[in-house]
């Protein structure tokens, strides 16, 4: 084994013999010197493990600066059971990616847990069951058939993100093959969402009326009405100031089509029908009492969108508003489904139907492109847009048969 290793990695790794096992030592240049005793016994049946081990713990030292116990828990198994040639740990992986995320600040602890660890589980699940996935492409197949979840959609989508992510730090500092590193586009996995398919319903402004008048709590009857009069997704209730008339949203939306996020924008509120004066109201108490007008829970990022629904979903006056809506065919296309981001296709509808703005300025206001708008909302502005050429046609042949009467 002696002799093996030296013409494998070198005269600075040696072995000797520990209570049974095999302790491995390595001499770096200035002299100084580093030992661990393996999970591999000392035995002459152990040669090839304990060189193809020495082999990976080199790449680890060398490659991606790791020290040797550091290294070797990557190559050890959550019972002490040294993985498979060519296999590394990846509950130790795993451990290591939340250390890297949450210690450089890029999620907080409270986003791990709620968001990265339930993927990170359904990864390692998929990792280690029987056949095992021996690339990339095969775990992220695995992972679409086991959770599902319709093609392009978030839930689908976030899924199949961190786990890239994951892959991508495994190859990156873990030394993982490079079978590992995911496909720069995930959107073959991901899917996309079928063309012409029913979207949420929007909430009627005199559902809001009785919506809000049914919430005793004023701090969460203010989060509810801001996403109802300035069509805001849950998430930005945390990146609201106001701007004099106008509300300021630093939100920035990030797709694969739009990597860099959407422009912080300025948005004008839109009062529902019998609640005239409610946007002004609500900035002039923005204004004066900042985020404690707010519930703590949609003052966080992280937590904002999620907190809206779990809220909504314990409301008697929303649970009997989604049960009405259900019941109600729909005419439009528009769906039978009430949920809280009813609240901004609302918003929408308002926008068209009762202030008459067009589908360039409300796409605007609501912080996505007018293509997005369009696919969305091509119900109503399709119908708007016709509407207006209509009108203008027959403004313009009037114009033509007064003119051939008076020359």
């Amino acid at each position: 084994m002696r002799k093996g290793l030296s013409g494998l990695n070198g005269e600075g790794w040696t072995v000797r013999e520990i209570r049974g096992r095999i302790q491995l030592s390595v001499r770096f240049e200035d002299g100084q010197r580093t030992s661990l005793v393996l999970d591999i016994p000392w035995a002459g049946t152990s040669q090839a493990d304990l060189l193809a081990t020495a082999a990976r713990l080199k790449t680890l030292m060398l490659e991606k600066g790791l020290g040797l116990r550091e290294a070797y828990g990557l190559l050890v198994g959550s019972k002490g059971t040294q993985t498979k040639a060519g296999e590394l740990n990846w509950q130790e992986v795993v451990r290591r990616f939340e250390q890297f995320k949450v210690g450089s600040g890029a999620v907080k602890p409270s986003n791990w847990q709620e968001m990265y660890r339930p993927v990170m589980e359904q990864a390692l699940a998929a990792l280690s069951a029987s056949p095992r996935p021996v690339n990339s492409k095969v775990l992220l197949e695995r992972l679409v058939a086991a959770h599902g979840g319709d093609p392009g959609s978030r839930g689908r989508q976030l899924r199949l993100q961190y786990t890239a992510q994951l892959l991508r730090f495994a190859v990156a500092q873990c030394a993982a093959d490079r079978r590992w590193e995911p496909p720069a586009s995930l959107k073959i996995y991901v899917g996309i969402r079928g063309k012409g398919k029913e979207f949420t319903t929007p909430i009627k402004d005199h559902q809001v009326v009785r919506l809000l008048a049914g919430i005793d709590n004023p701090q969460w009857r203010r989060a509810v009405a801001l996403v109802a009069c300035f069509g805001l997704r849950g998430v930005e209730l945390a990146y609201i100031q106001p701007r004099g008339d106008l509300l300021h949203c630093n939100y920035r939306k990030r797709t694969e089509r739009c990597p860099e996020g959407t422009k912080p924008r300025d948005i004008v509120g839109l009062d529902p029908d019998g609640l005239a004066g409610l946007s002004a109201n609500l900035l002039a108490q923005l204004a004066e009492q900042g985020q404690a007008a707010l519930p703590e829970s949609v003052t966080r990022p992280e937590r904002a969108g999620q907190a809206l629904g779990q809220f909504l979903g314990r409301q008697r006056i929303w649970r009997e508003l989604v049960e009405g809506t259900a019941r109600t065919p729909s005419t439009d296309g528009a769906g039978q489904a009430l949920v809280p981001y009813s609240l901004r296709h609302g918003y929408a509808l308002r926008a068209h139907e009762i202030y008459g703005h067009s589908p360039r300025a409300t796409a605007a206001m609501m912080g996505h492109s007018l293509k997005t708008h369009s696919d969305t909302y091509g119900a109503w502005t399709d119908r708007e847009v016709i509407e207006n050429v209509l009108e203008r046609t027959r403004a313009v042949t009037a114009r033509r048969q007064l003119s051939r009467v008076f020359g």
